[in-house]
């Protein structure tokens, strides 16, 4: 009997004991979910305050874009203040640059704010001006149907606010984008888009003469330090000398087709000039350039030989680290000249930029293959010109191989006074965790 009631009593003591345990397991368990819960619930706010951060950001960007002129002063000022969306709000603060009131190069930080019960994530930003040398190639109108094509490499940014004409397989080393919504493929079509590409996105708009104006007078309260007169049927010549200097000459035809001379070898230095030589009327460049300038003509602009940097080696490519910097803007046309000095290769180091239409090559379709047209810069132009003719083959029939090459130091800096296209680029993006 006592055996019976001995073994009860354990049993009673292990039930006691077993539900004790179930209690505590199921106590933890219950919290442990609770907490796993609470955890999730947290990283689900603060995952969705990041991403309305982004969406701040991001609409902040836009409305950038779209603002003629930018922001003026340099003091910070909310932009929008707990904006709604989704289940929590966004607040964007801008911060101008401080140098923004003295130049036409404007740059802004952005702290956006996301907030989802409490939980904050915050976005910082620094937009810059994006200027059109930031291209490697840009084209407003592609005149045409005038084909990449193999052999054909670009190499950094590329763009246009038109379709696209591609064939065989150019190679495009930076990303691609289109105002188009498809390209014109030609007949094979095996394009290599190293960085990708995007079509439908927003066209560039080419800059006025009055826009390079005010980019100087932003800047200066003196004129330039140059400015050649070559109008009513005057011409002019611009020869940039490897001792920092350039000459420049002036002239007209009499009745008999001589040259008379206005001005005759006229020489200043590059550092002098303010960064700016300015061309009323045509001008013919050529030499080596040892300085920091932009020259801008009304009229079209002639290569009649190789301009290349002071700094740059023997294949014409520059030092990364040269202050060597070139910029030849023309209101018409930007042409090679079909001269004895370009009949077998030219070379150009500089970032090239027509507003009324296009870089081209003066007889391209005419006579035997000149070898290759190189380009160490950037080339922009408000219409596509041709520079040669291909066979389907691939072969150069007449003018010129295209081998143009990206200067990089053109992605953050410009050279003077050259003309925005109201975009903006990133300097950085980074999260604020403090």
């Amino acid at each position: 009997m006592n055996r019976i009631a001995n073994e009860r009593g354990v049993s009673l003591v292990l039930a006691i004991m077993t539900g004790l345990f179930l209690s505590i397991l199921g106590y933890a368990t219950i919290s442990a979910v609770i907490t796993d819960a609470r955890s999730n619930a947290s990283y689900l706010q603060s995952m969705r305050a990041f991403w309305l951060a982004e969406s701040g950001a991001e609409v902040t960007r836009r409305w950038l874009r779209f603002q003629d002129p930018p922001p003026e002063g340099t003091d910070q000022f909310i932009h929008l203040d707990h904006v709604a969306a989704g289940l929590g709000t966004y607040t964007v603060t801008i911060d101008p640059d401080d140098g923004n009131a003295s130049t036409y190069l404007k740059s802004y930080k952005i702290l956006a704010v996301g907030d989802v019960g409490g939980v904050q994530r915050k976005i910082e930003i620094e937009l810059k001006s994006t200027t059109f040398n930031y291209y490697a190639y840009m084209t407003g109108d592609e005149g045409g149907t005038i084909w990449f094509h193999g052999g054909d490499v670009i190499e950094g940014p590329t763009h246009s606010n038109d379709q696209i004409s591609i064939t065989q397989d150019p190679v495009f080393m930076g990303k691609l984008t289109s105002s188009a919504s498809s390209f014109n493929e030609g007949s094979p079509f095996n394009p290599d888009f190293r960085e990708g590409y995007q079509l439908d996105v927003p066209a560039i708009a080419f800059p006025t003469q009055q826009d390079i104006i005010n980019n100087y007078w932003a800047s200066n309260s003196e004129p330039p330090g140059l400015t050649i007169d070559a109008t009513y049927g005057k011409h002019s010549s611009i020869v940039f000398n490897s001792d920092g200097t350039l000459t420049y000459n002036v002239w007209h035809y009499n009745w008999w087709g001589w040259r008379i001379y206005d001005i005759l070898n006229e020489t200043v230095s590059i550092a002098s000039l303010n960064g700016m030589v300015w061309v009323d009327g045509d001008v013919r460049v050529e030499g080596t350039v040892d300085g920091d300038v932009s020259v801008v003509s009304t009229d079209d602009m002639y290569i009649t030989d190789d301009v290349v940097y002071a700094d740059s080696d023997a294949d014409g490519k520059p030092n990364p680290n040269s202050d060597d910097l070139l910029g030849l803007i023309s209101f018409k046309n930007i042409i090679v000249k079909d001269n004895f000095e370009n009949r077998n290769d030219v070379v150009i180091n500089a970032a090239l930029l027509t507003l009324g239409n296009s870089f081209t090559v003066e007889n391209y379709n005419w006579g035997s293959p000149r070898g290759h047209l190189t380009i160490w810069g950037s080339l922009s132009q408000k219409v596509r010109g041709p520079v040669g003719t291909f066979s389907w083959g691939g072969w150069t029939s007449t003018g010129y191989d295209k081998d143009y090459h990206y200067d990089t130091r053109l992605a953050e800096r410009p050279p003077p006074y050259f003309p925005v296209t109201g975009q903006y680029h990133f300097v950085y993006w980074k999260e604020l965790t403090e």
